[in-house]
């Protein structure tokens, strides 16, 4: 049984993460830490946290933990996850991983010398949906296409450090993900309409495995699109994520639901759509002594990929 602290009772903590790792039966849920005292006390009260803390440092002073869920937004998040990390404790933060990539490896470098794991969120990988077309793709591969869509109507909003690196990073990290290559070209557009700042990228990108990706991330659309593609030989899947996915195999096309390749409720959310599968994955890993999935060791790639869609010419 892993014994679990939590920094940060923020809106995406309790919407996904608190009660995502409240199902695990391998976690316990020892400690809850943050400095918005009604926040704090609105987990302790759901959850019922045997150890209550404002300062973090104390918490980790004070209580033996094997990982700690250090959710917050990536200006405030170097120094906690630095100091869970070199107090030799497991972590999983949130994407984006820092401020900017410089503080990505900052936190890499930190959990490779304490030999403990720093996991981000990048749940699209565990979709439901994702998961079966790459299952798929990977029985008549190679593959040969991928495209990620993450579209949204945030015209003129600054409060991101970038939109690609704040929010489009997710279906980067996706393709790369989906690619199963790491890229070897990368040609990269970034404009903006409405507005003075930067809010639409679009990318083309060749990996080293011969399979092309194409990302498309407009915050100048109508509305929220979150949806992808990838092809093999005689298979295409065709992702509403995490809803849905549209397989076209030898001609023939099946429509399956997010909730129906799981096999769970149509109500069961967390669980199809990825952050649910995500915990497990964690857990599971610490306890296997396994790098997981979307370790900093892996996502630092995707992290790269992002530099070079947000400014290809200073990457070069």
């Amino acid at each position: 049984m892993l014994k679990a602290g939590f920094i940060g009772a923020g809106g995406r903590s309790q919407s996904a993460h608190y009660p995502s790792v409240a199902r695990l039966d391998n976690v316990e849920m020892v400690a809850a830490c943050e400095l918005d005292e009604e926040r704090l006390a609105q987990v302790v009260e759901k959850y019922e946290f045997e150890h209550v803390f404002t300062d973090h440092r104390e918490m980790l002073e004070s209580v033996d933990l094997d990982v700690i869920y250090c959710v917050m937004n990536e200006r405030w998040i170097l120094q906690p996850a630095l100091d869970c990390l070199n107090a030799g404790k497991h972590i999983f933060i949130e994407k984006p991983p820092g401020a900017n990539s410089g503080q990505t490896q900052q936190m890499l470098d930190a959990a490779v010398a304490n030999d403990v794991y720093a996991m981000v969120g990048f749940q699209r990988r565990f979709a439901a949906v994702t998961r079966e077309a790459r299952r798929r793709v990977a029985a008549k591969g190679p593959v040969s296409l991928i495209s990620t869509t993450f579209n949204k109507q945030r015209i003129a909003v600054e409060e991101y450090t970038t939109t690609l690196w704040n929010d489009v990073c997710h279906v980067v990290d996706l393709l790369r993900y989906m690619a199963g290559g790491e890229p070897v070209e990368v040609t990269a557009y970034q404009d903006r309409f409405g507005g003075d700042v930067l809010n639409c990228y679009t990318g083309l990108v060749r990996f080293d495995n011969n399979a092309t990706g194409v990302v498309f991330g407009n915050r100048a659309s109508g509305g929220r699109v979150l949806r992808s593609e990838l092809h093999g030989v005689g298979v295409g899947c065709y992702m509403k994520i995490p809803e849905e996915i549209e397989i076209c195999e030898d001609n023939q096309t099946r429509i399956l639901k997010g909730w129906e390749v799981d096999g769970v409720d149509a109500e069961d959310t967390s669980r199809y759509e990825g952050t649910l599968t995500m915990h497990e994955h964690f857990a599971d890993c610490v306890l296997k002594n396994e790098v997981p999935l979307t370790d900093l060791r892996d996502a630092i790639h995707s992290i790269h990929l992002v530099d070079q869609l947000e400014a290809p010419e200073e990457s070069a």
